[in-house]
């Protein structure tokens, strides 16, 4: 497989460094090459809401500063990032997961998969067991009884001894926990995925094709979802950032 490093391509959005990539598969080869190093690390998708929370909410800025690479989730930060020159494509996470498994076949991955409902994780295992032959899915556990005691979850991930652990808790759970993982065993490669196991399961519809490639995804999920008003007031507060070019 062709190997690729990160580019220099990365800009500053007020303080907070993402970097661009060319393509969802560069941006997946990157993921697999880091994880192949053993040097551990962790991403994190970067979206308008999370700028904003970035520049509000100290934890969570402290945890995303954590992160060794933050990638162009949504369409505001993808546009911010033209702006500035980077040619980046837009990289969703819930889709970079699937990228990176599909990168990884030369050999087998050991992956760990925290989040999401009971059921929802089983189908999930199921369906990657299926679909990806070389995962070996060595631990399971779901984003509620799973997680509940944080020292059983330390011993449980540094026990199998995973590649790569996927935490689908939303933010700033996930990022909370992966900090934690982190710090205990470092090896592993940590993604932050939100819903994206309810999504793979069928569960959670995504926009139409033509909703992602004009930028309005976003406005699809507001739209099957109105609970999610107060994070859409973020995303409104950020475009009005980039049209003052304050972001």
């Amino acid at each position: 497989m062709e190997e690729t490093t990160v580019s220099e391509e990365a800009a500053d959005i007020i303080g907070l460094t993402v970097q661009g990539f060319p393509s969802m598969v560069a941006c997946a080869r990157h993921v697999v090459s880091e994880i192949r190093s053993g040097r551990g690390g962790a991403a994190f998708a970067i979206n308008a809401e999370k700028v904003v929370s970035y520049s509000e909410d100290a934890p969570l800025k402290r945890l995303l500063e954590q992160a060794t690479l933050r990638y162009p989730d949504g369409a505001g930060v993808v546009l911010a990032m033209r702006r500035r020159g980077i040619a980046t494509a837009r990289i969703p996470g819930v889709e970079l997961w699937l990228a990176i498994l599909r990168e990884a076949t030369s050999r087998q991955i050991r992956v760990a998969l925290i989040g999401a409902r009971a059921e929802v994780l089983r189908q999930v295992r199921e369906k990657l067991t299926a679909e990806f032959p070389n995962v070996r899915t060595v631990l399971a556990l779901d984003g509620f009884e799973g997680v509940r005691d944080l020292v059983a979850v330390k011993a449980a991930v540094a026990g199998a001894e995973p590649d790569l652990v996927f935490v689908a808790m939303g933010t700033p759970r996930q990022e909370q926990l992966i900090a934690e993982l982190r710090q205990h065993y470092g090896r592993a490669y940590y993604l932050g995925l939100g819903g994206s196991f309810d999504v793979y399961c069928g569960l959670k519809r995504r926009a139409p094709a033509w909703m992602q490639r004009i930028g309005l995804e976003w406005f699809f999920r507001f739209l099957i979802e109105p609970t999610r008003a107060a994070r859409e007031k973020k995303r409104l507060q950020f475009l009005w950032m980039l049209t003052r070019g304050t972001v």
